[in-house]
């Protein structure tokens, strides 16, 4: 006779029989470790709701929380069954307990400040264990599929009128100055007025459409209902942008395209990665549909994130905004980034690369496109591709304002004119003219600027990679920007601990642990007791193995 499944078992002791190198043991003394730092979050073990009291603490749940993320179980659900399965991991974490998915759900929703000090703590650490150096950060940005359905929209026109409906004939229901409220209850609820409402509903679809109707339909199921739905209604209001839809489902989300181009109800996700090891610095998420506006903010946590403000950030030309970039010259952070010029030569490059069959005729095509002239830095010039060098002739004043020019006499003899120039003077080129444009151009023009954004694929482009490939992530499973944050947090952390267990040999942070709580018992303590173990660590194959003491 066959059985499904295993009958549930309690080991006498707990976790003898996994390796002291399972990153299990890593998630645990990590959070041992921020416990006995942080002390301040773990004085009481509040309920934050009413009820029996709980069966865990916060020292089981975010440990357990946090290594099934790494074991790619994120969903509330199957981390419930993932206990049922007889699993020494989980039954070592959370001490042979076994909360609900409802349980788990709630110490997410409760705990949101505490998971985002806890990622803020495995930065901390790594700074001071060395695995982050915090000279060059190379950020980018990608765009993140909302959980909504990108078709259940309204208008703002829709959502106001829909507002002032609910609100005047609710008023007239409790004044008792009208019974139209009424009507439309036993309407939708219990099929009654059919004859006498059918033209109402009809001009109500076509006004609110039949999104609208669906929250007109449940602010009539009572009291309650009606509260939710004016507070929906609010929070689509608070989030119009101009005359773009707002979705019903998630507000927050907004209309931008994917990298195949795809329109949708999506979030950008910025994320910054040192370049030592790897790990995540700082992350957000933006309701911009681009980079643009990003780098500023990028560079104001970075400086809060390292505790200093000297370092190089290295982005790609999606980040390129006039404005913007004249803010981020001003701080002592040095900007590596192409103009769109090069961002065209390598885009160039790149279909070259890709292409199975080389085009002859499309090449001589793009042969004298501008991307393909050379700029040359220390002379402020380029060199076409005939060999011809065009230096700078004077400024030119256009609509769009002050600009340089270059050109050559040598131009008018070159038996390429006809295919380059416009005209028998020869080819010209244009760029603005705008001094501090220039230095940041010529910082990237430099050996160590090339140097630093030859690095940008693996590191940034590389961590989106392992997010989405590796981890089989496909998109925010949760609503609004808040949660959001938080469940990319999650995915942070298990980044983070992954790199530290590569990196850190469990033995050695158990030796920490115990280090600290023996100083715990002399002084108040914090991340810097981490300095008396900086210059001592033993390391063999890129990995510490041990710190002298």
């Amino acid at each position: 006779m066959g059985f499904d499944s295993q009958t549930c078992f309690i080991l006498k002791e707990i976790g003898s029989n996994l390796d002291k190198n399972h990153i299990v043991f890593t998630v645990k003394i990590l959070f041992e470790i921020f416990k006995e730092i942080r002390p301040v979050l773990f004085k009481k073990d509040k309920k934050a709701r009413p009820g029996p009291k709980r069966t865990y603490k916060t020292d089981e749940m975010l440990p357990f929380i946090s290594f099934g993320h790494i074991m790619e179980i994120t969903s509330c659900r199957k981390l419930e069954n993932w206990w049922k399965n007889n699993d020494e991991t989980c039954q070592f974490l959370l001490n042979c307990k076994k909360p609900s998915k409802t349980t788990i759900n709630d110490f997410i929703n409760d705990n949101m400040y505490l998971i985002d000090e806890f990622d803020k703590f495995l930065v901390e650490f790594g700074i001071k264990t060395g695995l982050i150096e915090g000279n060059i950060i190379y950020a980018d940005g990608t765009v993140l599929k909302g959980y909504c359905n990108p078709l259940n929209n309204m208008n703002p026109d829709q959502i106001k009128y829909l507002k002032k409906f609910i609100l005047k004939h609710y008023k007239e229901y409790k004044n008792n100055t009208g019974d139209l409220w009424i009507k439309l209850h036993e309407f939708f609820y219990n099929d009654k007025n059919q004859e006498e409402l059918k033209d109402l509903y009809k001009k109500l679809k076509k006004t609110i459409n039949s999104f609208g109707i669906r929250l007109l339909k449940l602010s009539l199921k009572g009291q309650q209902s009606l509260k939710r739905v004016l507070k929906r209604i609010k929070k689509m209001e608070a989030n119009i942008n101009k005359d773009y839809s707002v979705n019903t489902v998630d507000p927050e989300t907004r209309h931008m395209d994917d990298k195949k181009r795809i329109s949708g109800l999506n979030y950008n996700y910025q994320q910054a990665i040192d370049d030592k090891c790897g790990m995540i610095v700082t992350h957000y998420i933006t309701q911009h549909p681009n980079d643009q506006k990003e780098a500023i903010e990028l560079v104001n946590r970075l400086q809060r994130a390292l505790n200093k403000k000297e370092f190089t950030l290295v982005v790609d030309h999606g980040y390129w905004n006039i404005n913007i970039l004249h803010r981020v010259y001003r701080t002592p952070t040095k900007l590596i980034i192409p103009c769109r010029t090069e961002a065209m030569r390598r885009k160039a490059k790149q279909r070259e690369r890709n292409q199975i069959r080389f085009d002859e005729k499309g090449a001589k095509k793009q042969r004298f496109k501008k991307y393909n002239f050379k700029y040359l830095p220390k002379e402020d010039a380029y060199l076409c591709p005939a060999g011809v060098k065009l230096t700078r002739i004077n400024n030119i004043i256009k609509k769009e304002g002050s600009k340089k020019r270059y050109g050559s006499k040598k131009c008018q003899k070159c038996r390429y004119i006809v295919e380059c120039a416009k005209n028998e003077y020869g080819r010209k080129l244009e760029d603005k003219f705008d001094p501090i444009l220039d230095e940041i151009k010529k910082e990237y023009y430099t050996e160590y600027g090339q140097t630093a954004y030859s690095g940008r694929g693996s590191h940034a482009e590389g961590g989106f990679g392992i997010l989405l490939e590796s981890r089989n992530f496909r998109g925010i499973k949760t609503k609004g920007v808040k949660k959001a944050n938080n469940e990319m947090t999650r995915t942070t952390i298990t980044h983070n601990i992954k790199k530290i267990h590569k990196h850190i040999n469990n033995k050695t942070l158990n030796k920490i642990l115990k280090e600290i709580k023996k100083e715990k018992k002399k002084q108040h303590l914090n991340i810097d007791i981490f300095d008396k173990w900086t210059n001592n660590y033993m390391i063999k194959n890129k990995k510490i193995i041990d710190f002298k003491n």
